[in-house]
């Protein structure tokens, strides 16, 4: 019995010293492309940010880990901090049954990543421990879904909560053409909204913004008179004509999209133009008030990314692959430069002669003519388009970096995000 002890008592041992030596970092890295393909990971990307959220990852493969290796489970104090960020998730309006099942998924592939990361000679020790290692990663799993629960139901209690889901219900029931019930106005009067049209859509971002920052923008929002809720990395609504914007716009953080009067045709469609002009405005330096004049070639691609594509592909497709990267730089310079010649040598530090014979080289390998409007103007829109999807000049491809537009980042200007719309 002692031996059988002794044994066990090396095996585990062994163990640690292999899990020891794996990096949270280089797990994470091995877990993201699985992830990446499911829905509720890039919802919650579009929502919380691309970097946070595998900060979060990071985080949790550090503890089961750490958990592994130690034998200790997380303290309170680890406890609260998780228990803090579900709470900032709940106040962003992050679906708790999105959260749950994401932590179910990253669960799924965190031990075939350890295995991964191992040596093949280390694989025989993590082999024989596979059932008590998933046991771990179940029981963290079952931790990590009791905070989150406790968190969200704390904070659905919260009055700012309890306001959100009034202004959200009613601001639904308003674009679905539904009937104003009683129920209705009752959520209008508490939420101090005249429920009479026209209405005012309007779609707002706080720059560098934390979730609870959203969240009390849009409780400063109602208390003003709009119907106003959190949007994931937005915050969504309705006000009247008459609706004073100037205590807000004092932030120069502040973003802000508003549309024209309407009744409730067309309202849904109206506010999901708005939550694109956001989004590709939200590329721009620009700040304080936008409208669609201002951004009209940026929308006319993100409403067709398929045609967006086949322009990029036209005018930097055949300057893909090998050594071309200078002459990539300097047909976008062109465009930036709108064609002049003194500028691009300007802002390139080039010599005129390097530059005609760049301008030529460009010519003979993609087949334009930069001399005809034409060819300029396919060159202009496809540096346009790498601006609007944060993309550098000349990728391949921005098929899975489409605007959004629907409430659920869907509809019909696609699910365009990058971390640099999650500030």
């Amino acid at each position: 019995m002692t031996g059988r002890s002794e044994r066990a008592a090396a095996a585990t041992a062994a163990l640690r010293d292999v899990l020891e030596h794996i990096d949270a970092d280089a797990v994470v890295q091995r877990m993201d492309p699985v992830l990446r393909r499911t829905p509720e990971y890039m919802r919650w990307a579009r929502e919380c940010g691309a970097s946070a959220l595998r900060a979060s990852l990071r985080r949790h493969a550090g503890l089961l880990l750490h958990w592994m290796v130690r034998g200790t489970p997380p303290d309170s104090y680890v406890l609260s901090e998780i228990y803090e960020q579900a709470r900032e998730c709940a106040a962003a309006g992050q679906p708790l049954d999105d959260g749950l099942l994401l932590h179910h998924r990253a669960a799924s592939v965190f031990w075939d990543a350890v295995l991964g990361l191992a040596a093949e000679e280390e694989r025989g020790h993590l082999a024989d421990w596979t059932d008590q290692g998933r046991g771990h990663v179940d029981s963290y799993l079952d931790m990590v879904t009791r905070v989150f629960t406790q968190a969200y139901a704390d904070q659905a209690d919260l009055p700012s909560a309890q306001g959100d889901r009034r202004a959200r219900t009613l601001f639904d029931r308003l674009c679905a053409h539904l009937p104003v019930t009683v129920e209705d106005q009752e959520r209008a009067a508490r939420l101090g909204f005249d429920p009479t049209p026209p209405y005012v859509p309007f779609v707002v971002l706080l720059d560098r913004s934390a979730p609870a920052g959203r969240a009390e923008l849009a409780a400063r929002l109602r208390g003003a008179g709009a119907l106003a809720f959190v949007e994931g990395v937005r915050v969504t609504g309705l006000t009247g004509p008459a609706f004073d914007w100037s205590a807000f716009m004092a932030d120069r953080r502040l973003l802000l999209a508003p549309g024209r009067p309407t009744g409730r045709t067309g309202l849904r469609t109206a506010v999901d133009d708005l939550r694109l002009l956001v989004a590709v405005a939200s590329r721009s330096p620009r700040r304080g008030h936008v409208r669609t004049e201002d951004f009209l070639p940026q929308l006319l691609l993100a409403r067709s990314p398929e045609l967006a594509d086949a322009v990029t592909h036209r005018v930097f497709g055949p300057l893909a692959g090998g050594d071309h990267g200078e002459l990539t730089a300097t047909l976008a310079c062109l465009a930036e430069n709108q064609f002049d010649s003194a500028s691009t040598t300007a802002a390139l530090h080039l010599h005129r002669n390097t530059l005609l014979y760049r301008i030529k080289q460009i010519e003979k390998l993609t087949g334009l003519d930069l001399q005809r409007h034409g060819d300029r103007a396919l060159v202009w829109l496809a540096v346009i388009w790498a601006q609007v999807s944060s993309r550098p000049v000349g990728s391949r491809s921005v098929r899975n970096h489409r605007l959004p537009a629907a409430s659920d980042g869907s509809g019909p200007a696609g699910t365009f995000t990058s971390e640099s719309e999650q500030r």
